[in-house]
């Protein structure tokens, strides 16, 4: 009888989670990636682990390892802000820095995977008003510290796509995005 339950059991539980992976959760918030509704209750403390993990690998200097440890904690929770910020973060303004990499092509493909990354979590996450502002946020510093990289339109482009950046997230409700979009243009326009 026990093994009856047992099977029985089992049987209800996978049923469970294929209609959940099916069909979704009743009330799962927009963006809830199917891991996240399979985890439940835990996906959050178990993203949290595992940007630690991220972080750890970092130190390490796994770049490899912390971007793959990264999306699983995307999947865990895509609605984490400061996951996608973090990562973005550390592609932009770490591998991407001119003291670290000689070579301004490298450069250049840290700082737009830097900006697709945000531009993935703006698409998910909780405040996307704050990774639309990070984005122009990058393109400031990068035509300010890094004005050698081979973007389309030099500098000029750069600050126009951080002033775009900027306005998106005013539109998305960011307090200071429009003041910020004002200096971007300033910014090109005295190139």
């Amino acid at each position: 009888m026990r093994r009856v339950l047992r099977k029985l059991g089992w049987v209800a539980l996978l049923g469970a989670s294929l209609a959940l992976a099916v069909y979704g959760a009743r009330g799962a918030a927009p963006g809830s990636s199917l891991t996240m509704r399979l985890a439940g209750p835990l996906a959050g403390p178990l993203a949290a682990a595992q940007w630690v993990r991220v972080d750890l690998a970092i130190r390490a200097g796994r770049t490899d390892l912390a971007l793959a440890r990264a999306e699983t904690a995307f999947a865990l929770n895509p609605t984490s802000t400061s996951g996608w910020f973090f990562l973005s973060r550390h592609l932009a303004f770490d591998l991407a820095s001119p003291e670290r990499e000689p070579d301004a092509a490298v450069r250049l493909r840290w700082v737009r995977a830097a900006l697709a990354i945000a531009a993935r979590g703006e698409s998910t996450a909780d405040d996307p008003a704050e990774l639309a502002f990070w984005q122009g946020l990058v393109l400031a510093r990068t035509a300010e510290v890094d004005a050698q990289l081979a973007w389309t339109g030099g500098v000029a482009g750069m600050w126009s796509e951080a002033a775009e950046h900027f306005e998106r997230a005013a539109r998305r409700g960011h307090p200071e995005a429009a003041a910020a979009a004002e200096l971007a243009r300033r910014a090109r326009d005295s190139r």
